[in-house]
């Protein structure tokens, strides 16, 4: 699966869900025991490693990993609390010029704790606007293998969705790409590891309601 040229589509493989991962295509998930929107990184991660190194990359994970098949919330906050704890994963990367600062870091580890964005004060939500504003007109994003410019998207999209809802999957594997082209392979393996704890932890919170 990770030598399909899907994961060639530098925009494609961004924000559309492979199709393997798609409606129906339930024997795939369950041949790898993962919840899609973990698969689906997981797999962009395994087309940029070398061939012969993959087999024991993901041995590593699956080893170590918690989630399993269908693990993704449903409930709105939960999946914006999942998707808020992965876009901090790359906070670093996507702040790289200084363009979000402290005040937003800090209100997206809010709604990773389940903080209600709609209270922040006025002048906390301009500048959360302002710089979502800059992230999303950056012409330097316009590439969308641009590892900084993927994580800086992750993180707008996070505070300040482009739909009715959170584009879930395109913040987990923008967060992905960005680590993948950015970091060395053991800070890939624990990316991918603690996507898995907030997932696990996501599932585990919506069993006890």
């Amino acid at each position: 699966m990770a030598r399909d040229r899907f994961w060639q589509e530098p925009r494609t493989r961004l924000i559309v869900r492979h199709p393997d991962f798609g409606p129906g295509a339930g024997t795939v998930e369950e041949l790898l025991d993962i919840d899609p929107v973990l698969g689906q990184p997981l797999v962009l991660v395994l087309s940029r490693i070398p061939r012969e190194e993959r087999r024991e990359f993901a041995d590593r994970f699956y080893d170590r990993r918690r989630s399993r098949l269908r693990a993704a919330p449903r409930d709105p906050q939960r999946r914006l609390q999942l998707a808020a704890g992965t876009a901090l994963l790359v906070f670093d990367l996507a702040d790289e010029g200084g363009q979000f600062g402290e005040r937003v870091h800090d209100l997206l580890a809010g709604a990773a704790q389940g903080d209600d964005l709609s209270a922040t004060p006025e002048p906390a939500l301009e500048e959360l606007y302002k710089a979502v504003a800059r992230a999303r007109l950056d012409v330097d994003y316009d590439d969308p293998s641009d590892p900084h410019g993927a994580a800086a998207l992750a993180v707008a999209e996070v505070l300040d969705p482009s739909s009715e809802q959170i584009a879930l999957d395109e913040v987990v594997t923008r967060a992905a790409w960005a680590t993948v082209e950015c970091r060395e392979r053991s800070r890939v393996l624990a990316f991918l590891l603690e996507l898995d704890g907030l997932l696990a932890t996501a599932a585990r919170t919506a069993l006890s309601f």
